[in-house]
């Protein structure tokens, strides 16, 4: 457990950002070599599911429990220069519910050329239409960026800021009818760069017509009481190389209560976290 954590807390003004605008930009949040290790577990995962399901060269990978497949995928999990922030914004009471890989080739060259961004949306399934309005916020994602995504053409991903806070999708521009929403922006991150978003926002996958594959892990967190979408139950094997927070990330507690009514003993965030910082952040 990295005391370094202690360094990357969210100041004021990030925190601001982020509720304002609904998403924070950590540039250099995985260190080159790290990075360089993602891309090659990356690239093995998608020859693989290529091979094992028949998928296309050309066409999008989506993996879904991804976390499980490499033990240096764990790395991500407490990442220094972001976990601080998840705590500041969600509290101790966390777990991951998805990790999600997509690899996105480059479109064949007799695609048509489309501006409008591939399909913009909320993150969220059920909880959409079944809960009050407006929207609690239950979690947020983390997009680690394993290739440049500088110029549109990589395929940038796209959102709305302040999306969030909306129940329906932003209008579209009466300049551009056809187009995105209104407000809408281009993502424009290079390698290695980690960014939070709350999974509310509107947002979309853009066109990729570089000529080079689009690589990006997600993470999700949310609160410990809700179902995972990666497991409810973490792979023994899985939780055994790990330490408490990060088992208590996973999904691991001492029982069925302690989702809803959680103790020391199933949340060890909680505690480190009022030991080295104050038991003010802990209540």
């Amino acid at each position: 457990m990295d005391i370094t954590w202690l360094e990357y807390c969210a100041t004021e003004q990030q925190l601001k950002a982020f509720n304002d605008t609904g998403y924070l930009i950590v540039e250099d949040a995985i260190a080159p070599n790290l990075t360089d290790a993602l891309e090659e577990v990356a690239d093995r995962l998608d020859a693989e599911e290529r091979s094992k399901t028949g998928l296309p060269p050309h066409k999008l990978l989506s993996k879904f429990r991804t976390v499980i497949e490499d033990d240096i995928l764990l790395e991500l999990l407490d990442n220094k220069k972001v976990f601080p922030l998840l705590w500041d914004i969600l509290g101790w009471n966390i777990q991951l519910y998805i990790s999600h890989l997509i690899m996105y080739p480059p479109e064949p060259p007799d695609t048509p050329r489309v501006s409008k961004a591939a399909h913009w949306h909320q993150d969220g399934g059920r909880p959409i239409p079944e809960m009050e309005r407006p929207h609690p916020r239950l979690s947020l994602k983390v997009s680690y960026w394993l290739s440049d995504v500088t110029h549109r053409d990589n395929g940038a991903m796209r959102l709305i800021p302040g999306s969030h806070k909306l129940d329906t999708r932003p209008p579209n521009s009466e300049n551009d009818p056809d187009g995105d929403p209104e407000g809408a922006m281009d993502l424009l991150v290079k390698r290695g760069t980690a960014v939070l978003f709350d999974r509310r926002m509107w947002h979309s996958r853009g066109w990729n017509f570089s000529d080079v594959t689009r690589k990006v892990l997600f993470m999700g967190y949310s609160y410990r009481w809700l179902r995972g979408l990666d497991y409810n139950l973490m792979p023994p094997e899985i939780l055994e190389k790990c330490d408490p927070i990060r088992r208590q990330l996973l999904g691991d507690g001492v029982n069925i209560k302690g989702w809803w009514q959680p103790t020391d003993a199933d949340v060890p965030l909680k505690t480190w976290i009022a030991e080295h910082r104050g038991e003010e952040y802990v209540k």
